[in-house]
């Protein structure tokens, strides 16, 4: 046996009409919403055999559980109704359909034993169903938040474990009465986990969380980044008092099943006189909000720095690198005007030597012909000749050149 679900109900219209007034959400089994229903401090609707009707109008169950509610202290309360489904196992009951409408009237009886030993002093209904998704046999019982007598239902006697425990011990004590078969817990039959020493306990898992966060601080330069990192490893965070405040949460896997864990990040409750401190809860002071903001603004403080240094440096190397480009490109130039100024002086020196050729290869010809006419002559001749210039080549006048030619014969009178 098991309770599946318990929790607390804002109108009490709602849920009333939701139980009875819906139609099958499945019919396999039954085209019934209710097998069977009963109720405690309240009147129902009976058909013509004087019997409970499986058919019964929310609106005037409502009715019935608001001049309860204008019984109390505060009438206006916010939370109407404490729903409780309690849902029973195929080895308990099978609800096959042959047998569905007798299995029903013995769980509402079981039910029935249940709210009269520990919820003797309250309003309640009880509706049988049997139309669920998975066709198991459960049982609603909707229990007003007000007693007849206008006190309060405590709210902790429906913790979970707690109802589950009581709901076990009216099983062992009137199910073989009530069904003739013997009871044996299911969940105590069930096997031994192969994994029972690797599932995590809470104080585990905040170990894990505080090493998880320490490692992805290191990751992330941003609040932002850090909280995208965490969700990827399926644990969320939420804000609370005002945002000031963080809440870590993830689904694990724990000895009881999977559960949904909580943590504060870091919470001191304090004296108001005295400032005292009373408490202290949550991972601790490293991984709060304001700490973990704090550390991110200096990482980007220390980011921002280290980036503008290397900006700086780079900016610097590239000076460096463009002054030596010009320096180079300037030792190019001059090593290309050198060139060319070597060039022209070669060109010019090629042809200063080549007219030195030229010249003298001239006076060569000319020694040469001078050579050749001194060939004929005595050697006395050519040195007469030499001394007084005879020996020079004479020229040949023409007839013309001759007729113009002045006399050299005397003085002219």
């Amino acid at each position: 046996m098991s309770v599946l679900e318990t929790h607390s109900c804002q109108s009490s219209y709602r849920r009333l009409q939701y139980v009875f007034n819906e139609l099958p959400h499945n019919t396999k089994k039954t085209k019934q919403r209710v097998l069977c229903c009963s109720g405690q401090n309240i009147r129902m609707l009976h058909d013509s055999n004087g019997q409970l009707s499986n058919v019964q109008s929310g609106y005037y169950l409502e009715k019935q559980y608001q001049k309860v509610l204008r019984r109390a202290h505060n009438p206006n309360r916010r939370y109407q109704v404490q729903s409780m489904i309690i849902s029973f196992d195929p080895s308990e009951f099978d609800a096959e359909p042959e047998h569905l409408s007798v299995q029903a009237q013995q769980a509402l009886k079981l039910a029935q034993n249940f709210v009269h030993k520990y919820f003797g002093d309250t309003q309640c209904v009880m509706a049988v169903q049997s139309d669920g998704d998975g066709g198991k046999l459960h049982i609603h019982i909707l229990f007003n938040t007000v007693k007849p007598s206008g006190k309060t239902v405590a709210t902790n006697r429906f913790n979970i474990n707690k109802l589950r425990s009581q709901m076990d011990n009216i099983m062992e004590h009137d199910f073989q009465r009530i069904t003739g078969r013997r009871w044996s817990n299911p969940i105590r039959n069930q096997e031994q986990r192969h994994d029972i020493d690797n599932l995590t306990n809470r104080s585990q898992w905040q170990r894990y969380l505080k090493k998880l966060i320490n490692q992805i601080k290191g990751e992330a330069n941003s609040i932002d980044e850090f909280i995208h990192k965490l969700s990827a490893h399926e644990v969320s965070v939420k804000g609370r008092a005002h945002g000031t405040a963080w809440t870590y949460s993830a689904t694990i896997h724990t000895l009881k099943g999977n559960r949904i864990l909580k943590v504060r990040d870091f919470y001191q409750r304090r004296d108001k006189l005295t400032g005292e401190i009373k408490s202290t809860r949550g991972l601790g002071r490293n991984f709060s909000k304001e700490s973990l903001v704090k550390y991110f603004k200096l990482k980007q403080h220390v980011d921002s720095k280290k980036k503008e240094e290397i900006t700086n440096g780079s900016r610097k190397k590239d000076e460096q690198l463009l002054k030596l480009k010009t320096m180079a490109a300037d030792a190019r130039a001059r090593v290309r005007r050198q060139q060319r100024i070597n060039t022209i002086q070669s060109k010019q020196f090629d042809a200063t030597k080549a007219e030195e050729q030229k010249q003298k290869a001239q006076r060569n010809r000319q020694e040469a012909g001078r050579n050749h006419q001194y060939q004929g002559q005595h050697p006395s001749d050519r040195r007469i000749g030499r001394q007084t210039g005879y020996g020079k080549p004479r020229t040949v006048l023409s007839k013309a050149q001759r007729r113009h030619q002045p006399e050299t014969g005397g003085p002219e009178f």
